[in-house]
Parts: C-alpha cells; sequence; structure tokens
C-alpha cells in the first residue's frame, strides 16, 4: 500500500508504502514465512532544501551495511563504517562525519539503536543521489529515509509504533533545527562534495564548450553561405578580409598561451 502526504514543516512531502504479508495468497504466504520476511512500513521525507545541513548518515542492519556500501553511490562515496558502542551489535553505522553521528546518537537514537527489540530498523540521512549522476544537471534533495518493523497486533506494539514513527518525524525536526555543526565540519562536507562532483563541473563545462562551437559553426556556415551568392570581386574582398582575421585571431590564441 501507498501512502504520501505533505504539509509539514521542514518537508516539501512524505512518501511510502507499507509491506504487508500476502495473506489472501496462500503460496505467497507460506513463502513470507519460510523466508521469514518482516511486515513494515518505508518512508522517504523530503526536506526543504535550505532547512537541513547536507551529509550522509546511516544506521542500518549490520548483514545489510556491506551491501548498501557497495550500491548506494551516496553512501559508497561519503560515508564510511563508524564503530560505536551506544548501538546494538546488530547495527551498523555509516557516516562522513563523527560530529554529526555523536549529536544524532545523543538525540536518542543511540537509546533507540540499541534496543535489540526495536521496530526502527534502518535510517538513512542523504544529500546526495543514490544512483551514480550520468550528466552534470542531476537532483539533489536531501532526504530522511526509515524503515519501521510492524509488531504483532496488540495495544502496546500499537503505542510503541507510534512513538517509533514519531521518533523518526522528531529526527525530522532534529537535523533541521537541533543539529548544529562545527565550522570545520561544514567546511569539510561541502570540500567532500566539490572533490566528488568534479567530473560533474567538468561535463558541465565540456557541454557549454561544445554548444558554443556548434553555435560558431552555424554561424560560419550562414556566413559562408552568403559569401557564395557574392559577386566575384566582393567575394575577394571578403575573403582577404576574413583571412586577415585568422590571422589575427591566431596570434591573439599564441599570445595568450605564451602568458
Amino acid at each position: 500500500m501507498l501512502f504520501y502526504a505533505s504539509g509539514r514543516r521542514h518537508c516539501k512531502f512524505v512518501q511510502g508504502h507499507v509491506m504487508l504479508k500476502a495473506r489472501q495468497d496462500a503460496v505467497a504466504l507460506l513463502n513470507d514465512l519460510a523466508a521469514n520476511n518482516q511486515e513494515k512500513v518505508e518512508l522517504e521525507v523530503v526536506l526543504n532544501d535550505d532547512d537541513a545541513a547536507g551529509f550522509v548518515f546511516a544506521a542500518v542492519p549490520r548483514r545489510r551495511a556491506k551491501a548498501l556500501g557497495r550500491d548506494r553511490y551516496d553512501i559508497a562515496t561519503f560515508a564510511k563504517p563508524a564503530a560505536s558502542d551506544r548501538v546494538a551489535p546488530a547495527v551498523a553505522i555509516l557516516s562522513e562525519s563523527g560530529d554529526v553521528t555523536s549529536q544524532l546518537l545523543d538525540a536518542g537514537l543511540g537509546d533507540m539503536l540499541n534496543d535489540s527489540d526495536a521496530l526502527l530498523e534502518e535510517l538513512v540521512i542523504s544529500d546526495s543521489p543514490v544512483e551514480k549522476p550520468d550528466s552534470h544537471d542531476f537532483k539533489r534533495e536531501k532526504k530522511l529515509s526509515a524503515v519501521i518493523r510492524l509488531p504483532a497486533a496488540s495495544d502496546a506494539n500499537v503505542r510503541r509504533f507510534r512513538d517509533t514513527l514519531a521518533f523518526v518525524f522528531y529526527l525530522v525536526d532534529f537535523v533541521c533545527e537541533g543539529l548544529v555543526l562545527r565550522p570545520e565540519t561544514t567546511r569539510k562536507l561541502a570540500k567532500a562534495r566539490d572533490d566528488a562532483f568534479k567530473e560533474f563541473a567538468r561535463m558541465a563545462e565540456q557541454e557549454r564548450q561544445d554548444a558554443l562551437a556548434k553555435t560558431l559553426a552555424e554561424k560560419r556556415r550562414i556566413e559562408l553561405d552568403e559569401v557564395a551568392k557574392m559577386a566575384p570581386d566582393q567575394r575577394r574582398k571578403w575573403e582577404e578580409k576574413d583571412r586577415k582575421r585568422q590571422l589575427k585571431k591566431e596570434q591573439s590564441k599564441r599570445v595568450r598561451r605564451v602568458r
């Protein structure tokens, strides 16, 4: 079941889906039980661009950490494993900043992740794309994604789920209002993105140069078409003028190279 919501502070919108066992299909249900597939809610909160700092942080099941570090561009590029005795052994932290990690753990995430029976299964906060971009004009959004396990139905478990969901949205507010990074951390995060996205800056410059060359070539073609229509005397005068112009350009290029 898919869901979408908007209208909350610091968020453009939240979207996600509820993953339930296929109880209407006996074969699928048996497969889910055999594979120990858990019912869960996956949600993605897209944050307002200017409300949060840009960084990559992930708290995930240790069994999934290696795959995420390999398959997700943002985690592979910016984050690295961060050891912490404040989370359960089954949880792995992948982060690019100790400053970010310590503040998030202090904000209650440490207690949540240190509970081996916690419903919060996975949390990723990222300002970079999941897949490697193939062009310089890729879309950058700041997102907080969470996976919450659905427990067996009971009054107590409903409260646990409600509290876990409320904590996820508390983290949205904390990231946007309470997380204060040291100036050196901010500079380090910015430099990491500049270094990572250099190739895209080069791609943008190459596209600009290609577009300019195409424009100049078209202008030259139109000019030569007009010259072809001239009388012989006019054409010779134009050719002489053009020869001097091209010579001047070459001399200008040589002067720039010498400098």
